[in-house]
């Protein structure tokens, strides 16, 4: 449990960096008139995975990186921690997929 309190700490952290750029990068899914709901879930799924990541790894390594020492005391390895917040971000995705489908089959009335 402890170690969940954690990961979600470092996960909190990167969505600190990640969010912002990820919904600014959504803002190009409003280029698509019929579909900007829809084009704005696509590419805030694809930035929070992608570019937004990495950004946020590339950021938090930049300010806060002697905290992975933190981390590494508390038995959790940086690979790890990468993995896991990926792994989070993989299923806030398929939330958001999932949002979408539900809307797209509002819209078609099927």
């Amino acid at each position: 449990m402890h170690q969940l309190k954690l990961l979600l700490h470092y996960h909190k952290s990167l969505l600190r960096f990640n969010l912002p750029f990820s919904l600014l990068a959504s803002l190009t899914g409003c280029m698509f008139p019929q579909q900007v709901f829809t084009g704005m879930i696509n590419g805030f799924s694809l930035s929070l995975l992608t570019g937004g990541f990495i950004l946020a790894l590339y950021l938090f390594e930049q300010r806060h990186s002697n905290q992975y020492y933190f981390y590494y005391n508390q038995s959790l390895s940086k690979i790890y921690l990468i993995a896991a917040s990926y792994g989070m971000n993989a299923l806030l995705v398929l939330l958001l997929f999932t949002l979408k489908l539900y809307l797209y089959a509002a819209q078609t009335g099927s």
